[in-house]
């Protein structure tokens, strides 16, 4: 449901605003939401208090939007694989509330799939009596794993997804130039590039950056995601009918903690919606998914495991409401034209059309912040009419020499390395012209890092000298 209508049913806004919003929408290309505190619709606050409101929480197994035979198979499949036999067991694996894995419990018992086993040794309250599948439950276990291996946290439904990333789109978390250059603090960087890219940021569209290798331009786009402070909800797992794809991934999205700990430092970040009472959802700072040559067209699509029974979301599915980064364009198995050709759409539409195994068709959000980066020149991989659809286009090239010495001074301050201009003077003079090597961002710490290691090796204090230095530069060059 797109933003307008989610605060129109919401009863923040009137249905005639949202015409008025969109009118200057299209005029002045800014986010509906900004349109709307411009026409006097809604103030800021009240639309902070619409990313912030909470839905009901899921008490019942109607809440969850699953069939609930699908949930008790989902129980029994967790019981069976894991061995779990307390209700408290049981919920920490399923991840719905307590109150719901009790009615599982007790319709799993009347349908007799389950058996009492007493209590635990030091039982207190019922969610601590042992449960354990009797040897019909057993039969329905197995047979349900034969038609889906999935054994994990609950799904949340397609129109629970779509709803959620409609409210934690990226837009709704605004960059302004402060953050952006807080983020990109700790890279030496063309005078004014800060401020041109913060209409990119902002835009939530998509934007290329282009130049020659080795001068940040994926510390750029991880430093770009960085500066996005809202945090967002990613779910486990979504049911597409009977069909699950998990979407959950550790290596993508960084949860946050709820202990004790950490709770006060993290309610005090911007939230957009907290689903209290649904633990099928975490808390996650915003993902960043990076990709570069190992992407080809079939990563672009669900993956459904043979043997597993059940899919894997694409990457970019995953990244929703984040970052999604293509480096190295033009490297790729696939080639550029069919990438973007089979993005032109959702680029546009912020919505893609994904295919199930079994040829079931649907369609789910396609937001976040979608960055392109390449060694090569843009008009040497597509035409120009497809270079169109990306809107943002950044040339990152090498450093002035003032930017290189200034590069050089930081990242030996960083080494704990007394840095001297005359020798950074002399590599400059003798050294590139000798092998016409250009300048590049990256040269610095590589050298610095090559001198740390050598020192370590012998067993000595780091020091730049001459033949150090110009012996790690040697490693910048491959001879024929």
């Amino acid at each position: 449901m797109a933003l307008g209508a989610e605060l129109v049913k919401a009863g923040y806004i009137r249905p005639e605003d949202v015409e008025l919003a969109l009118e200057r929408q299209r005029a002045s290309g800014q986010p509906l939401g900004e349109c709307l505190m411009a026409i006097g619709a809604i103030t800021s606050e009240g639309l902070d208090s619409f990313f912030n409101y909470s839905v009901p929480p899921v008490v019942k197994i109607e809440d969850t939007g699953l069939n609930r035979f699908f949930v008790l198979d989902l129980m029994l499949k967790i019981m069976f694989s894991y061995g779990s036999e307390t209700k408290r067991a049981v919920a920490d694996e399923i991840k719905l509330p307590l109150a719901i894995v009790d009615k599982l419990m007790d319709l799993a018992y009347e349908r007799r799939l389950v058996e009492s086993m007493g209590a635990t040794d030091q039982a207190r309250l019922s969610s601590e009596l042992r449960y354990g599948l009797s040897e019909l439950g057993r039969t329905a276990a197995i047979r349900a794993l034969e038609l889906s291996n999935y054994a994990g946290p609950a799904p949340v439904t397609l129109e629970q997804f779509s709803a959620q990333a409609e409210r934690q789109r990226i837009i709704n978390d605004r960059v302004d130039t402060e953050r952006l250059k807080k983020s990109l603090s700790r890279l030496t960087l063309p005078p004014g590039l800060v401020e041109r890219l913060g209409p990119a940021v902002n835009s939530g569209r998509s934007l290329l950056l282009y130049g020659e290798p080795g001068n940040g331009k994926t510390s750029i786009a991880v430093a770009i995601a960085d500066s996005f402070e809202q945090y967002i909800y990613v779910p486990y797992a979504l049911a597409v009918g009977s069909q699950v794809i998990n979407i959950y991934d550790p290596s993508l999205h960084q949860s946050i903690s709820t202990d004790r700990d950490t709770q006060d430092a993290a309610s005090e970040m911007p939230a957009l919606f907290t689903p209290s009472g649904d633990p099928r959802w975490l808390r996650c700072h915003r993902p960043i998914a990076i990709t570069g040559g190992e992407l080809t067209m079939k990563m672009l699509d669900i993956n459904y495991n043979e043997q597993l029974r059940y899919s894997e979301a694409p990457l970019h599915l995953k990244a929703v409401s984040g970052v999604l980064l293509i480096d190295d364009l033009g490297r790729q198995e696939a080639r550029v034209e069919d990438i973007l050709n089979r993005w032109v759409f959702p680029l546009e539409r912020g919505i893609d059309f994904l295919t199930l195994h079994t040829g079931k068709k649907f369609a789910v959000p396609f937001g976040g912040l979608i960055i392109f980066s390449t060694n090569k020149p843009p008009s040497a991989l597509v035409d120009e009419a497809l270079l169109r659809r990306i809107p943002y286009k950044y040339y990152i090239g090498p450093p002035t020499m003032d930017e290189y010495i200034k590069i050089f001074k930081e990242v030996c301050e960083d080494a704990n390395m007394k840095y001297s201009q005359e020798l950074v003077d002399d590599l400059i003079r003798s050294f590139y012209p000798k092998y016409n090597l250009q300048l590049a961002r990256f040269h610095p710490g590589f050298m610095i890092r090559h001198i740390m290691a050598t020192y370590r090796y012998e067993g000595k204090s780091a020091e730049l000298t001459r033949d150090v230095l110009f012996e790690a530069a040697e490693h910048l060059i491959v001879k024929d």
